[in-house]
């Protein structure tokens, strides 16, 4: 699964998940296809004309790599890359406001060994989203909340 999909079914599970608001709008989305720089996903969602949840993340594809610790050393790096990203881009912190970080469901265990003990990434509430092809052949996504992720 590449990054534009990732990026894709994440769009795909924020977009159904405030289906109630009034208005659910991208504001961005950086496609590596298109070879886009900045934060993969800015979206906020709407209770009439004010925004009442803004969501920033960004989107790791899953890796290539020839042996496992290669892998695992690749991982680490795009892992601490996607975090600078989402630290960059936080002007406030807010229950209103949502960062994350989203990847194929295929590396959950890898970003939570790296997650889980963070207490850093705990108080700012990081989330993680995974990804992956619905029977439907659609991209869609699941979120772990931080309680869900951090000890």
């Amino acid at each position: 699964m590449n990054e534009d999909d990732v990026i894709e079914g994440t769009i795909n599970y924020l977009k159904d998940k405030n289906h109630h608001r009034d208005s659910f709008k991208v504001i961005q989305r950086c496609y590596a296809k298109d070879g886009d720089h900045g934060i993969d996903i800015k979206c906020a969602a709407y209770s009439g004309n004010t925004i009442s949840n803004r969501f920033y993340i960004e989107a790791k594809g899953t890796l290539k790599a020839k042996d496992n610790s290669e892998k695992k050393s690749k991982f680490e790096t795009e892992f601490r890359w996607a975090i600078s990203q989402i630290i960059l881009q936080m002007k406030e912190l807010s229950a209103a406001t949502a960062y994350g970080i989203a990847i194929p469901k295929t590396e959950k265990e890898d970003c939570l060994r790296l997650m889980r003990e963070n207490k850093g990434l705990k108080k700012l509430g990081v989330r993680l989203y995974l990804a992956y092809k619905a029977d439907n052949g659609e991209y869609y996504a699941e979120e772990m909340k931080p309680s869900e992720i951090y000890k």
